[in-house]
């Protein structure tokens, strides 16, 4: 029998050394390849070279298998054909230059990938009629006619997987077509993640985008409502944090609190299952510092996860905090500007609210002395003056550093909170502390001639003498 594969000490009608270059197999440490149609081992003496864990190789050819076993002893070979697949998983699957030999070429491809592992690769190396037409042509070799696709055909038979045509292959002698080299894969379910912030528009796209095209959009916000509300099962740690001062308004904020908690996998495992194993974009906010959870979380599930990422359309608003800074901040320059009262109609009615206040706080550190707390006008309004009487000087102060004072406006029902002050003045220096602040008395009204009673400590602790 002629030689046929390529070693060192002898040459043979295949240019071994240079296919192997062409076929540009994964890595191979620690997996597990099979070369189908091995001949003598040399592919499988390269696995085992690279550090496969497991190399199988099988060939009809009782003579290539006794040589291949001398060759490469710690090797597994079998002399059989391809209706009779070793047992086991593989990493890696070799059909190299046999293709063409199958009755059913589409059906050996079909039975070779499901015994691959979920991340492995069937390396086809085959010949491809250069034709425009889809189908399987018969090509006259020198020893019999086979069937060969053409590149229409072979598209059409790899639909059902991933793939990818990696280059030509190497063109040996009495080649009556050029040969390639193809990466077939199982394909995964792709999860489409539009993972971005509220308001970037992840509903729109995933309605606008990926509905047309067949593909499920899972509304992540829509399941925690169902899930909170007890209309979906979940598991109870998540179902109970998921419905504890649950507000659709907030949706952003429980889902960070899920994956603080540790219940990142039970959230993703409820979005998995709505998609029930096929493609799937996901429409929920997820804090970027917990994608590549979800991104592994679905991987390990059998998805291939795509993020997206995109900027978001149009003005983005402020932080809260400093939303409502300013405005507090305009509402303050209303009270101090008396626009408000210039809006008035003639006949508005008069507040019912009496002037009253308190001293919440008064300290005392060396010769500054600060007060805080709350007072309404004769008004009802924000105080703008403020008269502080204290160690028998007068003091008549109209800026003044205003505070929010949310209780205030709750109990008494007032239009805003601007009703806090807080005021540093200086006093006589060596004065003891607790005899001035005996003498302390404050006042607030709307103008100099307009001051409202003298304000009373809301506690016997309100007062602080720190020398």
């Amino acid at each position: 029998m002629a030689q046929y594969q390529s070693f060192p000490e002898i040459g043979g009608d295949s240019l071994s050394l240079d296919k192997l270059k062409a076929l540009n197999l994964p890595d191979l440490s620690g997996r597990r390849f099979l070369d189908v149609g091995c001949n003598e081992g040399f592919f499988c003496g390269f696995a085992k070279f690279q550090g496969a864990e497991r190399v199988v190789g099988i060939d009809h050819s009782a003579l290539f298998i006794e040589r291949a076993r001398r060759r490469f002893p710690e090797c597994e070979f079998y002399r059989q054909d391809w209706q009779e697949i070793p047992a086991g998983v593989f990493d890696v699957i070799l059909l190299a230059s046999s293709l063409h030999y199958a009755e059913d070429q589409a059906e050996l491809i079909r039975r070779l990938v499901e015994r691959l592992s979920p991340d492995g690769v069937l390396v086809l190396e085959l010949g491809i009629v250069q034709l425009m037409k889809n189908d399987w042509v018969k090509v006259e070799r020198g020893i019999d006619e086979r069937l060969f696709p053409t590149m229409a055909k072979l598209r059409e038979t790899l639909e059902p997987y991933a793939w990818k045509w990696i280059g030509e292959s190497v063109l040996q002698a009495g080649d009556p077509v050029p040969r390639h080299v193809v990466h077939v894969s199982r394909r995964r379910p792709f999860a489409y993640l539009l993972l971005q912030p509220p308001g970037y528009g992840k509903s729109t796209i995933a309605k606008s985008l990926f509905l047309p095209a067949g593909v499920a959009a899972v509304s992540g916000d829509e399941l925690i409502l169902q899930v909170a509300t007890g209309r979906k099962e979940a598991p109870a740690s998540l179902q109970a944090l998921l419905a504890e001062d649950f507000s659709p308004f907030r949706i952003d904020q429980t889902i960070r609190k899920v994956f603080e908690a540790g219940l990142g996998p039970d959230l993703v495992a409820l979005f998995r299952r709505e998609a029930d194993g096929a493609d799937f974009a996901l429409d929920v906010y997820i804090p970027d510092e917990h994608h590549a959870l979800v991104e592994s979380l679905l991987s390990q599930a059998g998805y291939l996860p795509v993020t997206m990422r995109w900027g978001k359309a149009g003005m983005s608003p402020m932080p809260q905090e400093v939303s409502a800074r300013r405005a507090e901040g305009y509402f303050l320059a209303l009270v101090e500007s008396g626009h408000g009262e210039a809006g008035l109609p003639a006949d508005a009615p008069a507040t019912r609210v009496p002037a009253q206040g308190f001293i919440d706080e008064a300290v005392l550190s060396d010769d500054l002395l600060t007060i805080r707390g709350w007072a309404v006008s004769e008004t009802g309004e924000a105080p703008r003056v403020l008269s502080v009487r204290v160690g028998g000087q007068a003091h008549l102060i109209s800026a003044f550093e205003r505070q929010a004072r949310a209780d205030v406006q709750d109990y008494l029902g007032l239009p805003h909170a601007l009703f806090g002050y807080r005021v540093s003045l200086a006093v006589p220096s060596g004065a003891g502390a607790e005899k001035l602040l005996e003498t302390l008395e404050l006042r607030a009204g709307s103008a100099e001639n307009s001051m409202g009673p003298v304000l009373a400590f809301a506690t016997p602790l309100a007062k602080s003498g720190r020398g």
